[in-house]
């Protein structure tokens, strides 16, 4: 070997070990993990259940993770706004993004544009509850069934009501859902909120809607509406005596309200598997799934895979569910 090869050969085996080096430091950083407090974007305004169910588990996984979670209201354009600055974000862990059944499966049905694509743009991580809606009457119509209700649709077909929270709401949706599969015509009456649906379906002004459990719940044990039916698969604890959409002559019928964290597409697997973890250990804490039963919903324990397949079906689902009733949006 003569001294050029020798050189050559040394100046190699640098260049291999600088190659190894660099590519050992994003490890390095993702076993350190976080060491500074995290930011959780939550696209909808404090006091929802958007912004509430994400300061829950803000708060359960930052003893685990050993840093502040900081949650971030950036509410505005139906939840795409605080999605498009998630999407936007480095995908380092330190920014994520509390996605809900509205921002990762309803909006890409609804808009021609968004600032972010629930599938190329994020990395799920884990849901973290799911909760039911509840078909809720007037005290004024002469129902107490879903069979009830149906055939009294069909006797006035385009005169019953149902409000809902905005077009495109999960509330409207399941409306139409019900509309096309009890093949009956009714009025949609959206409202800003939830607030003002529950305050016309009181007042008579309204024939019914689809209400989230938990906001219904103090109003069932009043009597001052008439719940008939839940959204969910199965029968929930809080509301026994309620019957299933689906046992009441709709099989399949389901329609859940679901959060959960999402990453920036390319998060280091290492940090993945951490939040996860963290995730899922908040989902089983006892003090957890208190808080959350009494806002109506159910904790969920998946893992990223699990997550995702989810989201996949949820987008397909309402996006029939969108394209079948021709929702738009302004």
């Amino acid at each position: 070997m003569n001294a050029f090869q020798s050189a050559w050969r040394c100046h190699v085996r640098a260049l291999l070990a600088c190659t190894l080096a660099a590519a050992a430091v994003p490890a390095a950083w993702a076993t350190d993990y976080p060491n500074r407090p995290v930011t959780l974007i939550v696209p909808f305004a404090a006091g929802g259940p958007t912004d509430v169910t994400a300061r829950i588990f803000a708060r359960a996984i930052t003893p685990e993770l050993g840093q502040t979670v900081v949650v971030d209201n950036r509410p505005g354009a139906g939840g795409t706004l605080g999605g498009g600055l998630a999407a936007r974000a480095a995908a380092d862990g330190y920014t994520l993004l509390w996605g809900g059944t509205s921002t990762l499966a309803v909006a890409p049905a609804l808009y021609a544009k968004l600032p972010y694509d629930p599938q190329a743009s994020f990395q799920p991580v884990s849901r973290a509850v799911r909760g039911p809606l509840v078909l809720t009457v007037s005290s004024k119509l002469p129902v107490r069934t879903l069979g009830e209700l149906v055939a009294l649709a069909k006797s006035k077909p385009g005169r019953l009501s149902f409000g809902s929270a905005g077009v495109g709401s999960i509330i409207h949706l399941t409306g139409e859902l019900l509309k096309a599969r009890a093949g009956i015509d009714m009025v949609h009456v959206p409202y800003k909120g939830n607030a003002q649906v529950l305050t016309d379906l009181e007042g008579d002004h309204l024939d019914m809607a689809f209400i989230a459990l938990g906001h219904i719940l103090p109003h069932m044990k009043d009597g001052g509406l008439r719940p008939i039916a839940i959204t969910s698969s199965e029968r929930n604890a809080l509301a026994p005596d309620l019957p299933t959409l689906a046992e009441s002559g709709y099989p399949g019928f389901e329609s859940l309200e679901w959060f959960g964290l999402v990453a920036p597409k390319g998060i280091p697997e290492d940090v993945l598997a951490k939040l996860n973890t963290a995730f899922r250990h908040a989902s089983r804490q006892p003090a957890v799934q208190a808080e959350i039963a009494k806002l109506g919903y159910m904790p969920v324990d998946e893992t990223p895979a699990q997550f995702t397949a989810a989201m996949v079906a949820e987008g397909k689902k309402w996006k029939q569910v969108v394209t079948d009733a021709q929702v738009t949006v302004e």
